[in-house]
């Protein structure tokens, strides 16, 4: 069989086959944000026996990670070189992404072909908010959270008008992870555990969602042209619009001085694994509810 009469391996290759026969680019893009891709590893790889590596490929531009629509695809470009690999949504592959300068080449050789540069990769993969919305118009707008210090409540509950800055996450994203020490570990911020082991948490569902910004960028200015981002951070930034962890997809979002809008809640996740609620906003009154707890 050669490249030009490879069939469709499944629904999902019919779709994009056709998509792509008829100049629809951007549905094909829909069909591969939504796809599971098969990635090149080597059999001791599959076997458990090292660790997987990308396979690239390089050009005068660029380096390019290699992916496939189906391991027939993959078997076919790459002349039956390829015979193991592992299975990662456009999500997984930017959550552990090697470098922001590379691109993704999807079926490399074959007729229907896509080369993604880094920024359309990043936009992929990881959709801002109000995006997130178009797609999903039936999801509402997410509740996101934020890791706070013991530090930072106090003056938190002393604001009438609460603001905060930096990093959230989405909410939904971390609701499999029942213990403090996890979760920190997964946002990278284990120096906001409690001399307890306890986390403490704000959540709140947001208003102007412009003004969540995903942060596409890089470690130093290359990093970020290459993204066409916004944002320089230092190591481990991802730059993708997700939390560097390589283990787990975590949507975050940047924002400056934002106002917390009513019903806004500080949790305790304790090391039990239970939360319990310390505190509501109310917006029309202007100032924190404290909750008791119960002995």
């Amino acid at each position: 069989m050669t490249a030009d009469d490879h069939p469709p391996a499944g629904p999902f290759e019919e779709r994009l086959w056709a998509a792509y026969r008829d100049g629809q680019r951007a549905l094909c893009l829909s069909l591969l944000r939504e796809a599971d891709l098969a990635l090149p590893i080597t059999a001791a790889a599959a076997e458990g026996r090292e660790a997987p590596a990308w396979a690239t490929a390089a050009d005068a531009g660029r380096t390019w990670v290699l992916a496939y629509t189906s391991v027939e695809a993959m078997r076919l470009s790459t002349g039956g070189a390829a015979t193991h690999c592992r299975v990662g949504s456009m999500a997984e592959l930017a959550a552990g992404w090697p470098d922001p300068r590379w691109g993704l080449a999807v079926n490399p050789g074959l007729p229907v072909a896509f080369m993604l540069e880094p920024g359309t990769l990043a936009r992929l993969a990881v959709p801002t908010m109000a995006q997130d919305l178009l797609l999903e118009p039936g999801s509402g707008v997410p509740v996101v959270q934020k890791l706070l210090a013991p530090g930072d409540i106090p003056g938190l509950l002393a604001a009438a008008e609460p603001r905060v800055s930096g990093y959230c996450h989405h909410a939904l994203d971390v609701s499999h992870i029942a213990t403090p020490a996890v979760l920190a570990a997964a946002l990278g911020r284990p120096d906001l555990l409690t001399g307890s082991g306890s986390l403490n948490i704000l959540r709140w569902r947001p208003v102007g969602l412009g003004l969540y910004r995903t942060p596409y960028g890089g470690t130093d200015e290359e990093g970020r042209a290459a993204v066409a981002g916004w944002v320089v951070e230092e190591p481990p930034f991802v730059g993708m619009g997700l939390v560097p962890s390589v283990d787990n997809v975590i949507r975050e979002y940047k924002v400056y001085g934002v106002g917390l809008p009513h019903g806004s809640e500080i949790w305790e996740l304790t090391v039990e694994g239970t939360e319990h609620r310390k505190a509501i906003y109310h917006g029309d009154l202007r100032r924190w509810l404290l909750i008791g707890t119960r002995s």
